[in-house]
């Protein structure tokens, strides 16, 4: 299945998702849409507990994340993929840029039901091919156990650097 042509300036509402999901297959089925948000995420925002509920029940690393927090999130990504079922939430990723030597991709997730599937290789293949990740010259991104999903699309193990982390936000993860 290859990705679908998503326009980089689409601001989706809801009804317009919930329109193209079921309008595809002539009812409301089981296809998946993929929708690239620009910088006014409408559809998200006005989706955020499906965003927290997507974390709190698909991720370990995202779980507990406040409303206020998830918007603050949202806002400073320069590119952001959601997948859904109809008007359901089922899959998100989100990529920050300087658009020009550095991109990472966070937070890709996919609700368990529909994992196998390709559906997380569609949401990042979108995100890599959105003008701000597509233009940097190298793409990071963080795993705990997913190593091998991501080195099938091409990433791999950069064993001269080092992860280092300053934990000083865990305030922010429950407030509001």
């Amino acid at each position: 299945m290859s990705s679908p042509s998503i326009p980089s300036n689409e601001i989706a509402t809801p009804q317009a998702v919930a329109t193209t999901a079921a309008g595809a297959q002539g009812g409301a089925s089981g296809a998946i849409q993929l929708v690239r948000h620009g910088r006014l995420p409408l559809q998200l925002l006005l989706a955020i507990n499906q965003l927290r509920g997507l974390f709190d029940g698909h991720s370990f690393w995202a779980q507990g994340r406040s409303r206020r927090a998830l918007v603050r999130m949202r806002l400073g990504s320069c590119s952001v993929v959601s997948a859904w079922q109809g008007v359901r939430l089922v899959g998100i990723g989100r990529a920050t840029s300087d658009g020009v030597f550095r991109a990472v991709l966070w937070d890709v997730v996919v609700a368990e039901e529909h994992q196998g599937r390709g559906l997380g290789r569609r949401i990042v293949q979108a995100l890599l091919a959105s003008p701000p990740v597509a233009a940097s010259e190298r793409v990071y991104l963080m795993t705990t156990n997913s190593s091998g999903f991501y080195e099938r699309l091409g990433f791999s193990s950069e064993h001269g650097q080092q992860l280092l982390v300053l934990y000083r936000q865990e305030k922010q993860k429950t407030s509001g």
